[in-house]
């Protein structure tokens, strides 16, 4: 784990918080904002490597085969019939998979659920604000490179059925995991926030003290 977070999620990181000067605690909120930031980046960077994974699981399970199985396989001569995915692509065709991308990067889920899973033709995305990732983010996509990098996942049609679940798992394992850290940040995150409330309330700090 990245040192900013191992600090920003210690068990003393707010101990005697309520004795605190208003601007450290100020300073935490905007530390915790950020790393929840990079966090919630880096979960979005994974639900979508994790979709592309598991769109291949299904097309598998569809009666796809793995693009290594048949080495010797003219593409040109790959079915475009009936059979054939979106675009004309054939079911064993990479470009079946970017005929599906909107599909699978697609988020109906208004409240950010997991990414796993295909995704609904006629879902409305979500907007989501995409901004500089942080130290923590850079750190985290490094992770998430050494499990299921983009020039693996370019070429996710050759992977090995058994390797496939393997990715699948470590996929969402790590999904999981982000899930996990950012939960105690929002936790802190408000409860900061509840603090600054209170003292603006019991007049134990003033609007005037933001102009400082």
């Amino acid at each position: 784990m990245h040192a900013d977070l191992q600090r920003l999620l210690a068990d003393d990181l707010l101990s005697d918080f309520a004795s605190k000067p208003i601007e450290r605690l100020r300073s935490l909120r905007v530390q915790l904002n950020e790393a929840e930031a990079d966090v919630s980046f880096v979960r979005r960077v994974t639900q979508g490597r994790l979709d592309i994974v598991g769109h291949e699981v299904e097309r598998r399970a569809g009666g796809g085969s793995p693009a290594s199985d048949n080495p010797s396989e003219d593409p040109s001569a790959r079915s475009t019939d009936a059979g054939s995915s979106a675009g004309g692509a054939g079911a064993d065709d990479p470009s079946g998979v970017l005929f599906d991308m909107p599909d699978i990067l697609t988020d109906p889920d208004p409240d950010g659920g997991s990414g796993a899973g295909p995704r609904s033709a006629g879902a409305v995305g979500r907007a989501v604000a995409v901004l500089d990732p942080g130290r923590i983010a850079l750190a985290m996509v490094q992770t998430l490179d050494g499990i299921a990098s983009p020039s693996q996942l370019s070429g996710i049609q050759a992977v090995h059925r058994a390797d496939l679940a393997d990715l699948f798992d470590a996929l969402r394992e790590f999904e999981l995991e982000l899930s996990s850290i950012r939960r105690p940040l929002h936790d802190r995150i408000d409860t900061i926030q509840d603090e600054i409330a209170r003292r603006y309330r019991d007049g134990e700090a003033s609007v005037d003290s933001l102009l400082r």
